[in-house]
């Protein structure tokens, strides 16, 4: 056994593995994040069938109206990170 690692330590070399944990902790978090704007889609989509069961498909048009704008920045926002994230992946969690 000993000699075998002497061969092991005295004739390959070594190889260093940097492990950015902050990037890694960084993606995990991320990915909860994506899983949450799931969900606010999933309740919005829950929400607007709900509205037109119970007072119309014009009613709930004009209801779903108010949240249209908010809805809209939250999806470019949601884009912007998703790239942001992608990016980050790339420059630092080589495949």
């Amino acid at each position: 056994m000993s000699a075998f690692l002497a061969h092991c330590v005295l004739t390959k070399t070594a190889n260093i593995v940097v492990v950015n944990k902050s990037a890694i902790y960084f993606v995990i978090l991320s990915s909860s994040f994506f899983g949450q704007f799931r969900a606010i889609k999933n309740n919005y989509h829950q929400v607007f069938h709900a509205l037109i069961r119970n007072f119309g498909e014009q009613k709930a048009n004009s209801m779903m109206k108010i949240v249209e704008k908010p809805s809209l920045q939250l999806w470019l926002l949601m884009q912007e990170f998703e790239e942001s994230v992608t990016k980050l992946r790339e420059k630092c969690l080589p495949k």
